[in-house]
């Protein structure tokens, strides 16, 4: 009896007790070693080359994705629509300053949304060049893909990221979209023949918001996956690129409810950089959004090299 009671009190003592081991290793020892790789690995360069690509594909992008779809709904709907999806996935920044200025583009220069599409294929190539680069390094692989191959990989991951993106984006934040009155607003002109669709986004604007950052993380890890498994030309195993992808999208998600309270709380950079400070704010998150994007690869590295060597072990004694 006493052995069944011993037996009874260790297993909740293993249960609080694994865990915090594991969370000691990971601050202790795996993130060390992420940070050492990182530096062996320039990824300070890495991650500025990141940043200025994706910045300098940003603007293009949105403007290409507002023109189109303003041939079918307002230029103005689609600004406020658009930017206020892109606010879910950024700290609180004010966005109302560039509805105006995006509205009146997007409206005068629209048909040249046709013509910026393949410079922005182009730019986005760039980006993923980079990435491959990146990930070479992060996942220690010696040998890279022939250019145009490279270039048509791309072509192909950015067509079907962009699908994908879109589609999860909408479908995870739709919480989010239901209790913003703009977009309900947008809704209502545009679908008054459908009662039912309005009472639908109405019930589940009374769900927690909880849940839509819970569906966020998932569909950004899902992305950060995606590209480091198909973007460089060999892979680790699906379970290191997944836990590093988490790691990267869970750290995201914390930084980023952090840095709103910062930017809302304690400074407040409208009253350094005036007007400008929607566009500084949107520089400094792109930099750390690449910046976990490659510490994520290479803690990706971190989880892959601890269970080869566990592995080996296992097997080592097993003989």
């Amino acid at each position: 009896m006493k052995g069944i009671v011993k037996k009874l009190l260790i297993i909740p003592k293993q249960l609080v007790i694994k865990p915090l081991r594991a969370i000691k290793k990971l601050i202790f020892n795996d993130l060390r070693l992420v940070i050492r790789n990182y530096e062996e690995h320039d990824g300070e360069l890495s991650t500025c080359a990141i940043a200025f690509f994706l910045l300098i594909s940003f603007i293009p992008a949105s403007l290409v994705i507002i023109s189109l779809l303003s041939f079918f709904y307002k230029s103005g709907d689609m600004v406020t629509f658009y930017l206020n999806q892109l606010k879910l996935q950024l700290p609180s920044i004010n966005i109302e300053r560039l509805v105006a200025i995006l509205d009146q583009i997007v409206y005068t220069k629209r048909y040249l949304a046709f013509i910026w599409i393949p410079f922005l294929f182009w730019w986005g190539s760039l980006v993923f060049d980079i990435f491959e680069r990146v990930l070479e390094k992060a996942f220690r692989i010696g040998e890279s893909r022939r250019y145009w191959k490279a270039k048509i990989r791309h072509f192909i991951i950015i067509g079907g990221i962009s699908i994908l993106a879109l589609s999860f984006t909408i479908i995870s934040n739709f919480i989010a979209i239901a209790k913003n009155s703009d977009i309900i607003s947008f809704i209502e002109r545009n679908m008054k023949t459908v009662p039912v669709l309005h009472d639908f986004i109405i019930a589940i604007g009374h769900i927690p918001f909880l849940l839509s950052s819970i569906s966020t993380l998932a569909v950004n890890t899902l992305l950060f996956f995606t590209l480091y498994r198909f973007v460089p030309p060999k892979k680790l195993d699906n379970k290191s690129l997944f836990q590093g992808a988490l790691f990267a999208c869970f750290s995201y998600e914390v930084i980023k409810s952090l840095f709103s309270y910062y930017i809302t709380e304690i400074n407040d950079y409208s009253s350094i950089f005036g007007p400008l400070s929607t566009i500084v704010i949107l520089m400094i998150w792109i930099w750390y959004t690449c910046f976990l994007f490659v510490i994520g690869a290479e803690m990706a590295w971190v989880f892959f090299e601890n269970r080869t060597v566990s592995y080996e072990l296992d097997f080592d004694s097993g003989e």
